[in-house]
C-alpha cells in the first residue's frame, strides 16, 4: 500500500503515493480529507463588497468584530451589522484598495489611502489627526505602525514607514521624547507591499525583497535590514502568521520565513504549477491564513482563468510537508469566534432547525468561544469553514512500467471513516509522453473498486462524497505480458 503523499503536480508521475491533482482534499498527519462547506453563520449579509475584516479581543476580554467595505465600516452586533464609520461616509474607495485594520489596546484602527487613518474606542471611528494614510498597519511594542503612506509632509510615499507615538495610537507628530518617528525603504525598488510582525519584530515585505525590522529605542527607534533581495509578497493580505514563521505568497511560489532565511515551499513540488495557474496581473489580491485549530497554511489567489477572482486555493500542513487544494470564492478571512449556540435557544443566530446554519451536530462550531477559520464569501456573507464535508476528488499518479503490459483488476484505497459514495474512473496508456485515455469505470465496492483495462502505465481519478481519511492506495496489478 502506497501512502499518499499529498498534491503534488511538479514530481514524476510515477512516484509511489502522489496525488497529480485533487479537489476539496486537506492534508493532515494521517492523510488527506475532505474539506467542509462554507457555511453561513446566520448573520445578515453586507450591502457592500468587503475589503477587509477583523476580530480581536480588547484588554477587557471583550471579543470585538470589525469589517470594512468598499463603503464604510461596520461591526458585528447580534446577527446584523452596525455602522461605524463615522464621520466623512458613506466612503469611495479605489477599485484594488482595501481597509488594514488592526486591534491596539482598546482601539481599534482602520487606515486606507483614500479615506486615512481612523479610530475606534467602544464607538464609532473618526479620524485620527495628524496621522498618514497608510495603505498597512501592524501593532507591536507599543507602537502602531503604518506603511505606503501619504501625508502633508512627505506626500506620496509607498516606501515609507511610520511608528505612532510610544502607548498613544492618536499622536502621529515626530518627536525624539516620544519616539515617533518616519523612514524609508530605499534599498530595494518598488513599494512596500506587506507588512506582518513576527516575534517582537516587523517583518516587511516589497513585491521582490524582504526587510526585518527591530526595535532599537531612542534615537532611531526602529532598524530595517534586507534580508532577501530577490523574494517578496504579492499583497497586503498574502502573508500570514503561525506564531514562528510567515507563510507567504511571491510572484513565483509559496514562501516560508523564520526570521532569518526566506526559503521556498512549492519548489519541486507544485511551484511550476502554481506560477502556470496564477494571474500575474491580479496576484496582488491573493490571501493568505494560518488556521490554527488544523495547523494549515490556507492560501487563496485568482487564477488565469477567474477575471480576477479569489478562484483557487492551496492548503499546506507543515508538519508533514504535504499540499491540498480547495477552491472558494472569497472576499476577506478572519477567525471568528462561535457564541453560544444551540437549537433550545440562547443565540441569536439559531432558532429553529430548518433556519439554523448548514453544520454537522460535531462541529467545534457548536462549541462556545470556539475559535475558527471564516471568510465572507461572493455574496458578502460571513461563512465558517466548518460546514459538513463537501465532495471531493483525486488523481492518482501512474502505476506500472516501461515496458511491461499489465492488467489492473482492482483499485483498493486504505481509509479511516466510510465515505458515503464513490466511484473510480481508470485511465491508461502506453507511452509515458503522451495523455492517458479512459479506459474503465467502478462503482466502490467493499473498500475498493473492480477495474477493467490493460496498459503500460494506469492512472485512477477518484470521486466521494461524505466525510473520510485517505491513508494509501493501491492497483492490483497482473502481468499481462511484454511489447
Amino acid at each position: 500500500m502506497n501512502k499518499v503523499l499529498g498534491f503534488v503536480p511538479d514530481a514524476d508521475p510515477a512516484t509511489p503515493g502522489l496525488l497529480l491533482d485533487c479537489t476539496n482534499l486537506l492534508p493532515s498527519e494521517l492523510g488527506m480529507r475532505p474539506g467542509p462547506t462554507m457555511a453561513s453563520v446566520g448573520v445578515a449579509p453586507l450591502a457592500q463588497e468587503v475589503r477587509g475584516a477583523l476580530a480581536a479581543i480588547d484588554l477587557n476580554g471583550n471579543r470585538l468584530n470589525v469589517v470594512g467595505t468598499d463603503a464604510g465600516l461596520y461591526t458585528l452586533n447580534g446577527g446584523d451589522w452596525s455602522d461605524i464609520s463615522g464621520p466623512g461616509s458613506p466612503f469611495a474607495l479605489g477599485n484594488e484598495e482595501r481597509w488594514a485594520l488592526a486591534q491596539f489596546a482598546n482601539s481599534t484602527m482602520a487606515s486606507c489611502r483614500t479615506v486615512g487613518m481612523r479610530m475606534a474606542t467602544g464607538g464609532s471611528f473618526a479620524s485620527v489627526a495628524g496621522a498618514p494614510k497608510a495603505k498597512i498597519l501592524a501593532v507591536l511594542k507599543g507602537f502602531v505602525m503604518a506603511f505606503n503612506t501619504v501625508d502633508g509632509t512627505y506626500g506620496d510615499s509607498p516606501d515609507r514607514w511610520w511608528c505612532s507615538a510610544y502607548l498613544n495610537a492618536g499622536d502621529w507628530t515626530p518627536n525624539v521624547s516620544t519616539l515617533c518617528t518616519t523612514g524609508r525603504l530605499v534599498e530595494s525598488g518598488g513599494e512596500i507591499t506587506a507588512a506582518h510582525r513576527l516575534g517582537d519584530d516587523i517583518i516587511v515585505y516589497k513585491r521582490r525583497s524582504t526587510y526585518v525590522g527591530r526595535y532599537t529605542g531612542p534615537a532611531e527607534v526602529w532598524n530595517f535590514t534586507q534580508v532577501d533581495s530577490d523574494v517578496g509578497c504579492v499583497g497586503q493580505d498574502a502573508v500570514c502568521d503561525t506564531g514562528k514563521t510567515h507563510f507567504f505568497i511571491g510572484d513565483d511560489d509559496i514562501y516560508v520565513f523564520d526570521g532569518v532565511q526566506v526559503r521556498p515551499v512549492g519548489r519541486g513540488v507544485l511551484r511550476d504549477w502554481f506560477a502556470q495557474v496564477r494571474s500575474p496581473k491580479h496576484a496582488h489580491r491573493s490571501q493568505a491564513f494560518w488556521d490554527k485549530q488544523n495547523q494549515l497554511a490556507w492560501f487563496f489567489f485568482p487564477s488565469i482563468h477567474g477575471g480576477g477572482e479569489l478562484d483557487y486555493g492551496l492548503v499546506y500542513h507543515p508538519s508533514s510537508n504535504k499540499w491540498g487544494r480547495a477552491n472558494h470564492s472569497i472576499r476577506a478571512l478572519v477567525r471568528y469566534a462561535s457564541p453560544a449556540a444551540s437549537y433550545d435557544g440562547g443565540s441569536e443566530l439559531v432558532t429553529t432547525f430548518d433556519s439554523g446554519p448548514d453544520i454537522e451536530f460535531d462541529s467545534p462550531f457548536w462549541a462556545e468561544s470556539q475559535e475558527l477559520m471564516a471568510g465572507f464569501d461572493a455574496q458578502n456573507r460571513l461563512v465558517s469553514f466548518a460546514g459538513v464535508a463537501g465532495p471531493s476528488s483525486f488523481t492518482s499518479g501512474d502505476h506500472g512500467d516501461e515496458d511491461q503490459q499489465t492488467h489492473c483488476d482492482r483499485l483498493v484505497l486504505r481509509l479511516r471513516g466510510e465515505p458515503a459514495s464513490g466511484w473510480a474512473t481508470g485511465f491508461a496508456k502506453d507511452d509515458g509522453g503522451v495523455e492517458s485515455k479512459m479506459a474503465s469505470v467502478a462503482i466502490r465496492d467493499d473498500g475498493a473498486f473492480d477495474m477493467r483495462q490493460r496498459g503500460r502505465w494506469h492512472r485512477f481519478k477518484v470521486d466521494m462524497t461524505g466525510d473520510y481519511t485517505l491513508i494509501g492506495l493501491r492497483p492490483r496489478l497482473k502481468n499481462a505480458g511484454y511489447r
